[in-house]
């Protein structure tokens, strides 16, 4: 069964969409400082999670440390409400964009798992909120609805 890796493309195609998000996010006044502020290496990092969660190699997993590195990559953040609804919409908005699978299950799914990823980079970018129990659960990539 081919995986959504394969359909849209693999590592270049969500190369070419993390590295157009990242330079939009960069512009734009809410996601701006945050994204030049960014630990390390955030395009390459977000380029290889997006990997594994479309289905392709798990990358982010064994080079970057999985939930742990999640968690390490959105601590003290305080990421705003706001601030994670426009990384949503700014994400979609790029995928639309770009030459990506336009069909409506597609947008859906792609939106709902972004929509969910930055629930969980909100809740933990602050340091009050607990974390969960170790060991952390293994990252899986996300479901997708086929026609």
């Amino acid at each position: 069964m081919e995986t959504m890796y394969e359909r849209i493309g693999g590592e270049a195609k969500i190369q070419q969409l993390i590295e157009e998000f990242h330079k939009r996010a960069l512009q734009d006044p809410m996601l701006g400082t945050m994204f030049a502020e960014a630990k390390g290496k955030h395009v390459e990092n977000l380029t290889i999670f997006f990997i594994e969660m479309f289905g392709g190699p798990a990358r982010y997993s064994d080079e970057l440390g999985a939930i742990e590195g999640l968690l390490f990559a959105h601590e003290h953040l305080h990421i705003s409400n706001e601030q994670r609804q426009r990384f949503v919409d700014l994400m979609v908005e790029t995928i639309k964009d770009l030459d990506f699978p336009k069909d409506n299950n597609f947008l859906k799914d792609f939106t709902k798992h972004i929509e969910a990823g930055s629930q969980f980079s909100m809740k933990f970018s602050y340091p009050e909120v607990e974390l969960p129990q170790r060991p952390f659960p293994d990252i899986t990539p996300w479901e997708w609805t086929v026609e």
